[in-house]
C-alpha cells in the first residue's frame, strides 16, 4: 500500500466526493431478507423448520451501486426499470430515503420488480428465492430510458453501467450507444459486466469483472486464462478500454493498464461474512474516488479498502464514508504506514 494516513487528505477528499455526481444505469433489484431461527426438523419431511422473526428490504443490483455511492457522499442519479407493483414502490422509497435521484426509474407493466429473497437463520444463509423476468427491454422502454439518459448526462461527472443480465443492458446497440454518448461528452464510463462477450461494452473507460467472468471472456477470445496481465492487455486493446480491474475475492484486486506492469493489491478484509454486493462496492467506490480526482492507483487502493469493509457485513449493504475514515484512524493508531 502507498496511501498514507492524513486527516487533511481525508477531509479534502470528502468535500470532493460531495461535489461529484455519478449516473448509474442498469438492472434494479430489491433484496428481501427473511430472518429467523432453525431449531428443529419438520415431522412432515426431513427439512428444517424456519421460524420467521423479521422481514427487511435493501437495494440490490444497480440500486446497490447507487447506495454505495451515496454512502461515500457522492450525488447519484439512478436509471432502470421496476414493475408496476408494491416491490417497485418499496425500491423507489428506499432509494429516495437514501438521497438517490429516482427520476430515471421507469415502470414496466409487463414484468415484476426483480426480487431476491434470502432466508437467513442464526446469520447463516439457508436459501435464496428469485422472482424475475429477464427478457430484453422493448423498444418503447429503451426510448424512454434513452431520453432520460440524454437529459441527465450533461449534469453528471461519470457513468456506471451495472449489468446483472436482467434485461436493461441486454440489447447491444443500446449499451454501446450509452457508452459512445458518454465518451463523446468527456465522461468516464465504468462497466460491471455479466455478458461473456464484451463487444457491447466497446469503448468503455474500464470493465471490472470478477475472476470467473474475466476467465470466461478470455477463454472466449482464445487468450491464456491464467496470465491476467497478458490477457488483460489484449482485452484492453480489443475493446478500446483505458484500463481493466479484475476482482479476485479473498485475493484482492488486479489492475491492468496498457503501458504499465499489472498491479496486485491484496484484500483488506479482516473477516469475511458475506460477499454479496462486493462487486457493487468495488465499482462504485473506484468510480467515486477516480472521478473525485484521485490518481487511478490510489483510487483503486481506496476502493479495495471499501470492498474489504463491506464483506464484513451480513447481506447486501453499502459502505459508508465514516467507515473509510474509521479504517484510517484505527490503522494509524496501530502503526499502519500505507
Amino acid at each position: 500500500m502507498t496511501l498514507k494516513f492524513n486527516e487533511t487528505f481525508l477531509n479534502d477528499l470528502e468535500k470532493r466526493l460531495a461535489n461529484t455526481k455519478i449516473m448509474v444505469i442498469g438492472d434494479l433489484i430489491l433484496d428481501c431478507y427473511f430472518s429467523g431461527e432453525v431449531n428443529r426438523i419438520s415431522p412432515e419431511a426431513p427439512v428444517p423448520v424456519f421460524d420467521l422473526r423479521s422481514i427487511s428490504y435493501s437495494l440490490g443490483g444497480a440500486a446497490n451501486v447507487a447506495a454505495n455511492l451515496r454512502g461515500l457522499k457522492a450525488q447519484v442519479e439512478l436509471i432502470g426499470i421496476v414493475g408496476k407493483d408494491d416491490k417497485g414502490e418499496i425500491l423507489k422509497d428506499l432509494a429516495k430515503k437514501q438521497g438517490i435521484g429516482t427520476q430515471g426509474i421507469v415502470e414496466d407493466q409487463e414484468r415484476p420488480t426483480t426480487l431476491k429473497t434470502r432466508i437467513i437463520a442464526q446469520s447463516q444463509h439457508l436459501l435464496r428465492v428469485d422472482f424475475e423476468k429477464k427478457d430484453p427491454l422493448n423498444v418503447q422502454l429503451i426510448e424512454s430510458l434513452k431520453k432520460i439518459y440524454q437529459r441527465l448526462l450533461p449534469e453528471v461527472d461519470a457513468v456506471i453501467l451495472s449489468d446483472y443480465a436482467k434485461g436493461v443492458l441486454m440489447v447491444e446497440e443500446f449499451c454501446r450507444e450509452l457508452i459512445e454518448e458518454a465518451r463523446k461528452a468527456g465522461k468516464p464510463v465504468l462497466v460491471d459486466p455479466k455478458s461473456v462477450s464484451w463487444r457491447k461494452y466497446q469503448g468503455a473507460t474500464s470493465i471490472t469483472p470478477n475472476l470467473k467472468e474475466f476467465k470466461q471472456t478470455a477463454l472466449k477470445e482464445d487468450l491464456p486464462i491464467e496470465d491476467l496481465e497478458e490477457s488483460g492487455k489484449a482485452l484492453i486493446e480489443k475493446f478500446g478500454l483505458d484500463f481493466l480491474v479484475i476482482t479476485l475475492g479473498k485475493d484482492g484486486v488486479f489492475l491492468v493498464q496498457p503501458e504499465k506492469r499489472g498491479l496486485h493489491l491484496p484484500a483488506q478484509a479482516k473477516e469475511v461474512y458475506d460477499v454479496s454486493g462486493a462487486g457493487d462496492t468495488m465499482i462504485s467506490s473506484l468510480t467515486a474516488f477516480y472521478t473525485a480526482g484521485l490518481p487511478l492507483e490510489k483510487a483503486l487502493e481506496m476502493a479495495n479498502i471499501a470492498a474489504g469493509i463491506v464483506v464484513g457485513k451480513v447481506g447486501t449493504k453499502p459502505v459508508y464514508w465514516e467507515e473509510i475514515k474509521a479504517f484510517f484512524y484505527k490503522n494509524n493508531q496501530e502503526g499502519y504506514d500505507g
